[in-house]
């Protein structure tokens, strides 16, 4: 498993890659071809929605995807894996060689991650020094998913005839999708992400002078957004998404990580719900707009602005 550097989206190799991901009801898939000079275009953007709750059914997607976009057998694929047993972190940490701080990290991180360390891949990147910091520590970047979490997602991209070359973690994913949204512009203020998915929306914090957060949400969009509630209950579901955000903004403010959050950036799924944007807007006093990566980017595609912001920041990560 392979990490990206934050705040450092850029293309070189040529060629073309997919950016795809995947939850229980849809496969967001982006496709980009690079020219290796630092050009590149989005040659296509498509979903295929279903139930997708067993991997059988996911490879049928995929395979459906692969003939649409006419995806080749040996083009690179980079996806993102999410649930309870994937973390990611931004910590400091003392500066060791590489075989010594790995080993020095798994063990730090047995404090906290409420999954087994030993079978799980980890990866690391360390971050640029801005500060011209002399001192013994440094910043880390730091990815961990079980095996057995990598071993399905890739053995289920193998099997719907895809090349995986890269799996991140979505946390990175959608940081990394700020980084791609905001073209290397500096800011001041720390932007905020929130990523809807079917039963977890993930907040993600960042910022050039302020660390890389992340907290996932239980959040049962799907029922939410479905036929089965009330009114009344879809209101307090969406109170409570709304509570935790707020939550994770004082959070941030209050451990003296960064302020000035300006809006808050939504992509995934489930984001044409006024009900969801205007609870977000009154509890936590900012505005909300959809990530429209594509757009941004130049595409003369056709998307709907949120949905395919994952999948194609995955696409540039594999064009690193």
């Amino acid at each position: 498993m392979e990490i990206a550097l934050k705040r450092s989206i850029q293309i070189s190799n040529p060629g073309f890659t997919l950016g795809v991901e995947f939850d229980s009801l849809a496969i967001r898939a982006a496709r980009l071809f690079s020219d290796g000079r630092g050009g590149f275009s989005i040659s296509g953007l498509d979903e295929f929605r279903g139930d997708l709750s067993d991997d059988d059914a996911i490879i049928e997607g995929l395979r459906k995807l692969n003939t649409r976009l006419g995806v080749g057998a040996r083009e690179s694929v980079v996806s993102c894996v999410t649930g309870k047993q994937v973390y990611a972190t931004q910590i400091p940490f003392r500066k060791l060689g590489s075989e010594e701080l790995e080993q020095a990290l798994r063990l730090e991180l047995r404090k906290t991650v409420h999954f087994e360390i030993a079978t799980s891949a980890l990866d690391y990147e360390v971050l640029p020094d801005d500060q011209g910091n002399d001192s013994g520590s440094c910043q880390l970047m730091v990815a961990l998913a079980a095996n057995s979490v990598l071993t399905r997602q890739m053995q289920v991209l193998e099997r719907a005839g895809l090349k995986a070359a890269t799996v991140d973690v979505l946390p990175i994913s959608i940081a990394n999708a700020i980084w791609s949204w905001r073209q290397g512009q500096e800011s001041d203020a720390p932007a905020v992400a929130l990523h809807i998915g079917p039963q977890v929306s993930t907040i993600v914090i960042d910022g050039e002078f302020s660390p890389f957060f992340n907290r996932s949400i239980y959040f049962a969009a799907e029922e939410v957004f479905g036929e089965q509630l009330s009114a009344s209950d879809k209101a307090k579901r969406l109170q409570s998404l709304a509570d935790e955000v707020t939550r994770s903004l004082s959070f941030y403010e209050k451990n003296a990580l960064g302020t000035g959050f300006q809006e808050i950036l939504l992509l995934g799924d489930y984001l044409s719900s006024p009900t969801l944007t205007d609870a977000l807007r009154r509890q936590t006093g900012l505005m909300t707009s959809r990530m429209d990566l594509a757009a941004k980017l130049g595409s003369g595609l056709t998307a709907e602005p949120g949905k395919f912001d994952l999948a194609l920041a995955l696409a540039l990560r594999g064009n690193l």
